[in-house]
């Protein structure tokens, strides 16, 4: 199926057009990757008898709330995942004798 060829024996004008159509293969390939997702995407939301947004929107609020290890218990609002630097508020609460377990989700 493959095919060996010499390019250094191709002149620059023979190099871009390879160039172009392989570009084009890409980009065909990559839209029917995506559309064959889709299309498993649709069969996976029917017979869940939803919607792909609903499925979606059910996915966004389930990573959101997985992604959140930490809790201020003083200020729901204030969350951390546990990655970088500690917020303000758990280090003040670490310093005051409080575990950081106490914040856990």
């Amino acid at each position: 199926m493959s095919k060996n060829i010499d390019l250094e024996s191709l002149n620059v004008d023979e190099l871009r057009a390879i160039t172009e159509n392989a570009q084009q293969l890409i980009s065909k390939k990559q839209d029917q990757r995506l559309y064959d997702a889709y299309t498993q995407f649709e069969a996976i939301a029917e017979q869940c008898n939803t919607t792909i947004d609903e499925i979606l929107k059910a996915g966004q609020s389930l990573e959101k709330k997985r992604s959140i290890k930490y809790r201020n218990t003083e200020n729901p609002s204030e969350t951390w995942t546990g990655r970088g630097r500690k917020p303000t508020w758990l280090v003040n609460a670490i310093e005051n004798g409080q575990d950081i377990e106490d914040f856990a989700v």
